[in-house]
């Protein structure tokens, strides 16, 4: 927010509250007789707070047009702590990226099932998606062919019979392709 705006809404809410004091002292101050209002003291009590604004209001404009050096070392500090917080998300990007490959490499070495399922499930939650692509048609781009056997009819021919080793994709980023095991034709 640029400091104009930030004068503009100073203004105002130097008026709206000058007002309020107004109605506020107008409506609890003993009103003259036959009245339910007392003007005299509402007037008094706006323009008491008005003034008091209107001096908080000039204080803070010349507050932000007064050039100086702390706004060139509040510049200088700000660059630094953007510089500093970016090298600590990129830090952090590469910390994850470590962790998430770390346990696919533990997923694909485990010997139990429920440690497997876990790791599956907690890659999951952080965005990563396993790749599993048995029965459908097999694509060389998105899948790697390790293995062949013989299709059971005609139909299953190129259609991927078995997953041999999962594949995963992070946030839309291919980490690894599905190694499978494809349908191939008889042999004549």
């Amino acid at each position: 927010m640029s400091t104009a705006h930030l004068r503009l809404i100073a203004v105002a809410v130097t008026a709206i509250a000058a007002a309020l004091t107004g109605v506020a002292t107008g409506l609890v101050a003993t009103p003259a007789e036959g009245e339910s209002f007392a003007v005299v003291p509402a007037l008094a009590g706006f323009g008491g707070a008005a003034l008091t604004g209107a001096v908080l209001v000039v204080l803070l404009i010349a507050a932000t047009k007064r050039p100086g050096t702390q706004s060139a070392a509040v510049d200088a500090e700000s660059a630094e702590t953007i510089r500093n917080l970016t090298a600590h998300v990129d830090q952090l990007g590469a910390d994850r990226s470590t962790l998430v490959n770390t346990a696919v490499y533990v997923r694909d070495r485990t010997n139990s099932k429920a440690i497997a399922d876990r790791i599956g499930a907690t890659l999951h939650e952080v965005g990563v998606v396993t790749l599993v692509p048995t029965g459908v048609a097999f694509d060389p781009q998105h899948h790697e062919a390790g293995g062949h056997t013989p299709a059971p009819d005609q139909q299953s021919v190129g259609v991927i019979a078995a997953v041999e080793v999962p594949g995963y994709v992070d946030r839309g980023t291919l980490l690894r392709a599905p190694v499978v095991t494809v349908f191939r034709g008889r042999e004549a």
